[in-house]
C-alpha cells in the first residue's frame, strides 16, 4: 500500500511539474508579445511629449507659423490622450496667424469631440477674442461670461477678468446683459453682468439709475478684480445728473502708423480728462483699423449702425479718411476727420468735415498773405514735383495771378532734395535778368534824365563827354553769384517735414534777399535754429493750420482740439446726429489752445482758418491768422 501511495503522489507530483513548466512558458511567451507592444508605446508617448513640448516653444517665441507646421503633422495620426492638448494648441496658433475661419473651424471640431475636456474654456475665450476683432462685443461678453463659468485656475481667471473689464467699458446692449442675468447661475458672473448694466447706466448719464443697481450688490460679491471698477462705479453714481454724448473713434492702433494713433488717442484723453469735470461727459468707442482701408470701412460701418454714436472723429491717414468719407455719404452721422489735407474730401457729403484745411486752401492763402498783406510782387516758386507739391504750387500760382502779381519762376525737384544746385542757379539766374530789365540805362551811365531836360540844348559833345565814375561796378551774369539778389520779391517753399534741412542748408549758398514763405513743415524749430539755417531764416513767414512750436506734437493736438470742439457743439438739450450736423456747419470760428477752426458758405465744411506764423532770434510766433480770404493781425503785432 505505501508503495503504491507514494507511486501516487510521485505521478500526482509529475503532472503537477508539467502544469508548472507549461504555465511558466506560456508566461514567457506572453512577456515576448506584451514588452515590445509596451515598450513601444512607451517610446511614442515620449515622442509625442517631446513634439508638442517643441511646439509650446516655439508657440511661446511668436514662431506661429512653425507650431502650426508642428502640429499638423503630429495630428495625421491618432495621438490619444494628447489630442485635446494638440488641438487646443492648434486653436491658438490659426488665431495668432490670424486665420479666422480655420479657428472658428477648429473651436467648432474640439466642442464636438471633447464636449467635458478641461480646455473647453480655452475655447470660448478664443471665441471672444474673435468676437473683439469682428467689433461684436456682445457677442465677445457672451463668450468670456462661459469661459469664466469654466475657469478653474487662477491664472485663467486673471486672463479672462482682465478681458472682462476691458469689454464692460465698450457699452455692451442691455438685451444681453439681460438674456445673461436670466441662465447664469455663478454668483460671480451675475455679479459681472449687473456691473455691466451700471457702467451702461454711468455712460448714458444716470448715475441715480447707476446708484439702484448697484444696490442689487453686495460688497463681498465682488470679485477682488473688480474692486476699482466697483468703486468708480459708486462714486459716479453720487455725481448728479450730466449729459453723456458717445463718441466713435477710427485709429491705426496697431500697424505701420500706431505710433500716430496711439498719440491721437493720448490727446484725446487728455481734453477729456479736462472736459469729464464739467456738466458734459464725452465718452468714446474706439475702433483699430490697423492701419487698413478694409478695417475702417467694416470700422466706421459698425460706428454708424451703432445708435448710441453721435459722430465718428478720424481717420488720420489720408487714404483711410477718403475711404470713411465715401462709407458716411449718405448717411446722417457727422464725420469729423481731423488731419487730412486732401483737396475735395469735405465736398463727399454734407456730414464730412474737414477740420485741416486742404492743400488748395493753403497755397491760396499763402498768396493772398504775400500779395494782399506784405504788397510784395515778383514771386517765384520751389516745390516739391509729386501731388503734394502740385497742389500747393499749382494754388499759389493761380491765386497770385488772380491778384494781380508777376510769377517770375516755378521750380520743381524730385525726390529728396540733397543737390538743388540747377533749381536755385535757375532762380539767380530770372533775378539776375530782373535786375538788368529794373535797372534804367541812364543809372548804368552815372547821370539820371529828366523830360525838363530836353528843354535845353545839347550838343553830341555835351551828352558824350561825362567823365566815367570809377566806382561803378558794371554787374555781370558771371560775378553776381556773389551779391545778393532781391529783385524775387517773394520765395514760397512749400516741402515735406523730412526735406526741410536739406533745403535749409542749401538757400543760403545762393544769396536771395527775399521773402521766404512755407508751410507747416517749416515749425521743426530742431532744424531751423542749427547755426548755418537760422540767421539766414530770420523774417520766414508760415501758414500752418495750428501753431505748434514742434511738429511732433501735431497729432497730439489734433486729437485735444477736436475733442474739445465736439465739446462745444454738444449741448444739454439735443445731441442727436442731424441736431449736431446742423451745429457743425454753422460754426462760426472756435479758438483752440493751437487751432482755429472756422467753415464759411463758399467753402462749406472745410475749415478756412489758417495760421499765419514769423520766424525771429530762434522763435516762432503767432502774427495773426487767415478766415476765409480775410487777415487778421493779432492785436499789437504788425504782420
Amino acid at each position: 500500500m505505501k508503495e503504491f501511495k507514494m507511486g501516487r503522489i510521485f505521478h500526482f507530483l509529475k503532472i503537477d511539474l508539467i502544469l508548472q513548466s507549461r504555465l511558466m512558458r506560456n508566461i514567457i511567451l506572453l512577456l515576448f508579445f506584451i514588452v515590445p507592444v509596451f515598450s513601444q508605446n512607451w517610446f511614442q508617448s515620449r515622442l509625442i511629449q517631446k513634439q508638442l513640448d517643441m511646439a509650446v516653444e516655439h508657440f511661446n517665441e511668436d514662431r506661429f507659423a512653425t507650431t502650426e507646421t508642428i502640429l499638423n503633422k503630429l495630428l495625421e495620426k491618432p495621438l490619444g490622450a494628447y489630442e485635446s492638448t494638440a488641438k487646443i494648441l492648434l486653436l491658438k496658433t490659426t488665431y495668432a496667424l490670424r486665420k479666422t475661419q480655420k479657428t472658428k473651424e477648429i473651436g467648432r471640431e474640439f466642442l464636438q469631440t471633447f464636449p467635458t475636456d478641461q480646455y473647453i474654456k480655452d475655447v470660448f475665450l478664443k471665441f471672444g477674442d474673435i468676437f473683439i476683432d469682428e467689433e461684436n462685443y456682445g457677442s465677445a461678453f457672451r463668450m468670456y461670461i462661459r469661459a469664466r463659468s469654466l475657469a478653474n485656475d487662477d491664472e485663467f481667471l486673471a486672463l479672462i477678468d482682465e478681458r472682462l473689464l476691458q469689454t464692460i467699458q465698450l457699452n455692451i446692449a442691455p438685451d444681453i446683459i439681460a438674456e445673461l442675468l436670466m441662465v447664469e447661475t455663478g454668483t460671480d458672473q451675475r455679479t459681472i453682468c449687473t456691473l455691466a448694466n451700471a457702467f451702461n447706466d454711468i455712460a448714458s448719464g444716470y448715475p441715480d439709475k447707476c446708484a439702484l443697481t448697484l444696490y442689487s450688490l453686495h460688497p463681498e460679491q465682488v470679485p477682488v478684480a473688480y474692486y476699482d471698477l466697483y468703486e468708480k462705479l459708486l462714486r459716479a453714481s453720487y455725481e448728479p445728473p450730466t449729459t453723456t454724448v458717445t463718441v466713435g473713434v477710427v485709429l491705426p492702433l496697431s500697424g505701420d502708423n500706431m505710433m500716430a494713433g496711439n498719440s491721437f488717442l493720448r490727446g484725446m484723453y487728455k481734453a477729456i480728462q479736462l472736459i469729464n469735470n464739467r456738466d458734459q461727459k464725452i465718452a468714446l468707442i474706439i475702433k483699430d483699423n490697423r492701419g487698413s482701408e478694409i478695417e475702417t470701412i467694416r470700422a466706421v460701418n459698425a460706428l454708424e449702425s451703432n445708435p448710441a454714436v453721435k459722430a465718428i472723429i478720424g481717420p488720420i491717414s489720408t487714404t483711410n479718411a477718403l475711404v470713411a468719407a465715401n462709407t458716411v455719404q449718405g448717411k446722417n452721422i457727422p464725420l469729423l476727420v481731423p488731419s487730412s489735407t486732401q483737396d475735395g474730401l469735405a465736398s463727399l457729403g454734407s456730414n464730412i468735415y474737414q477740420l485741416n484745411s486742404n492743400l488748395q486752401m493753403r497755397g491760396k492763402i499763402a498768396a493772398r498773405y504775400v500779395a494782399k498783406t506784405l504788397k510784395l510782387d515778383s514771386l517765384a516758386v520751389l516745390a516739391p514735383a509729386d501731388k503734394f507739391g502740385h497742389a500747393l504750387a499749382d494754388a499759389f500760382v493761380n491765386e497770385a495771378d488772380l491778384l494781380g502779381k508777376k510769377i517770375v519762376a516755378v521750380e520743381w525737384y524730385s525726390g529728396t532734395p540733397t543737390d538743388l544746385k540747377r533749381q536755385f542757379k535757375s532762380l539767380r539766374k530770372v533775378a539776375f535778368n530782373l535786375v538788368k530789365n529794373e535797372e534804367s540805362f541812364e543809372e548804368y551811365l552815372g547821370m539820371e534824365f529828366d523830360s525838363l531836360d530836353f528843354l535845353f540844348e545839347l550838343t553830341d559833345g555835351d551828352l558824350f563827354d561825362i567823365p566815367e565814375d570809377e566806382d561803378q561796378e558794371v554787374l555781370t551774369a558771371f560775378d553776381s553769384a556773389e551779391i545778393d539778389l532781391n529783385t524775387i520779391q517773394a520765395l514760397y517753399l512749400p516741402v515735406h517735414p523730412e526735406h526741410l534741412a536739406y533745403i535749409g542748408t542749401q538757400f543760403p549758398i545762393y544769396h536771395f534777399n527775399t521773402q521766404v514763405v512755407g508751410n507747416e513743415s517749416w515749425q521743426d524749430l530742431d532744424v531751423l535754429n542749427r547755426r548755418n539755417i537760422g540767421p539766414h531764416m530770420n523774417g520766414l513767414a508760415i501758414i500752418a493750420g495750428n501753431y505748434s512750436v514742434n511738429i511732433k506734437d501735431e497729432i497730439f493736438q489734433q486729437a485735444l482740439e477736436c475733442t474739445k470742439l465736439l465739446h462745444v457743439i454738444f449741448n444739454d438739450q439735443d445731441n442727436g446726429r442731424v441736431s449736431i450736423a446742423q451745429r457743425l456747419s454753422n460754426l462760426y470760428e472756435f479758438h483752440g489752445d493751437s487751432k482755429i477752426v472756422s467753415f464759411s458758405n463758399a467753402n462749406p465744411n472745410l475749415n478756412t482758418a489758417l495760421q499765419v506764423l514769423r520766424y525771429r532770434d530762434d522763435q516762432i510766433t503767432k502774427t495773426g491768422f487767415f478766415k476765409g480770404n480775410s487777415f487778421l493781425s493779432l492785436q499789437g503785432i504788425a504782420p
